[in-house]
């Protein structure tokens, strides 16, 4: 029987809700940024990211709820403070118009505020990192940040670029997604000093749920509708992205199939380039391929005891595998 997590996690999800409300706030000076920021993280989703960090904490053996609740929902706010900095910043790079159903901030104040709110939204992050008082943790929010930020340089670097393989489409999905899953996983193991087997189990089992998420992320571009996803579909294309859909409809189709997909491709026809994915086949093998990675990670959680915990870490894995938005 699949768990609702908003039950399970009920009194640590508002004390989160509580912490986001709290860390946004501060002088005078910064009252309009901060209701900016509010804004958009009070809009924000289904806050996958701190169930991910609550639930892999709770899911530890040694979890004390007297001694560790306070550590665990101060990690799981502060990975959602930066996957709504990040956004922001994805938000103007690709020109985006709608979020989760709403307006950007890049559309309706402009790239310059939207830029400077993104940047705002990291000095709370790190003011929350502060009352942590771990350095491993810190390193690892550190080297965290640094991949995000060399994933979204190396996609840049590939944008057009048709002979992106599946090794440099991996590496750029665990630096753009994966690292942030691995970070929301293996956080408060780390703070605790947990048994190294549990830290990098958990790292795995984080970097394997966003490579799946984000296959399926890279699908529903091709398979799903803009009022579904709640933004618009084809901006991968629109914006020279080679995603796992086109790579794979590249290798499948014979030499002047390929020629012609290569100029749908390059004139951002988003329904040719669909309709040569949709003959190829090219959905049902991300599918197998999300789902051998949602196996790996599966396999990760092997290292903890039964729990709802671990149940509801299993069911996040089923749940992003088979998300329609």
């Amino acid at each position: 029987m699949t768990v609702d997590l908003n039950i399970l996690l009920k009194d640590e999800l508002n004390k989160v809700e509580d912490i986001l409300a709290t860390t946004l706030t501060g002088t005078k000076q910064e009252e309009h940024v901060n209701n900016m920021c509010q804004f958009l993280v009070s809009a924000g989703g289904k806050r996958m990211r701190p169930k991910l960090a609550l639930l892999s904490a709770l899911a530890i053996n040694s979890y004390d709820k007297t001694k560790h609740e306070h550590i665990a929902c101060l990690i799981a706010a502060i990975v959602e403070l930066l996957h709504t900095a990040t956004l922001m910043h994805d938000d103007v790079i690709d020109k985006a118009t709608t979020r989760r159903g709403v307006t950007t901030l890049n559309e309706t104040e402009g790239n310059h505020v939207a830029v400077l709110a993104g940047d705002y939204m990291f000095t709370r992050c790190f003011d929350l990192s502060t009352r942590i008082e771990n350095f491993d943790f810190l390193r690892f929010l550190n080297n965290t940040i640094a991949t995000l930020v060399a994933g979204e340089i190396e996609q840049l670097k590939h944008e057009g670029f048709l002979d992106i393989g599946l090794k440099d489409y991996y590496n750029i999905i665990y630096c753009k997604t994966g690292a942030l899953f691995e970070l929301s996983s293996a956080a408060f193991a780390t703070t605790i000093n947990a048994p190294e087997t549990i830290i990098e189990n958990l790292k795995e089992y984080g970097k394997n749920l966003g490579i799946a998420f984000q296959i399926v992320d890279d699908m529903l571009d091709y398979s799903s509708d803009s009022q579904t996803l709640g933004k618009n579909v084809g901006e991968d294309l629109v914006d020279q992205r080679i995603t796992l859909p086109v790579i794979i409809a590249l290798e499948q189709v014979d030499t002047n199939s390929k020629n012609e997909l290569i100029l749908a491709i390059e004139d951002a026809n988003f329904e040719k380039v669909k309709s040569f994915i949709l003959k190829t086949h090219s959905l049902d093998k991300c599918y197998e391929l999300a789902s051998n990675a949602v196996l790996a990670a599966k396999h990760n959680l092997d290292c903890l005891k039964d729990s709802p915990y671990k149940q509801s870490l299993i069911t996040l894995l089923d749940m992003s595998l088979n998300r329609k938005a």
